[in-house]
């Protein structure tokens, strides 16, 4: 189920444009901080209301600071293994919905 977050609580806002394969050009993802059992990130496409979150320590370390690689893989991996079987089946939940209205002008 879409995880939404109200991007005026967070703090240190940043944007970054990716690449993701299978997505349109010059994605925009917005991710900001928030103090949640310890320093988070909550992340999104801009655009979007469907929100990641990931603490930022576990970031550095899968990352080696290299936010933008994990952001496109994590949307990479999204779109193959939960969107792409979610369309063959014709969205067929509620909440299956809100991720193609929130992702289907994206997503290739």
């Amino acid at each position: 189920m879409p995880h939404n977050c109200d991007f005026s609580t967070l703090h240190d806002i940043k944007e970054i444009s990716i690449n993701p394969k299978g997505w349109i050009e010059n994605i925009v993802i917005e991710y900001g901080i928030k103090d949640q059992i310890g320093p988070t990130y909550f992340w999104r496409v801009k655009g979007t209301k469907h929100t990641f979150v990931i603490p930022i320590s576990r970031l550095n370390f899968i990352s080696s600071g290299d936010y933008s690689k994990h952001f496109s893989t994590v949307l990479e991996n999204f779109r193959e293994e939960d969107y792409l079987q979610w369309k063959a089946t014709g969205f067929e939940a509620g909440w299956m919905q809100e991720y193609k209205s929130n992702y289907q002008k994206f997503i290739l």
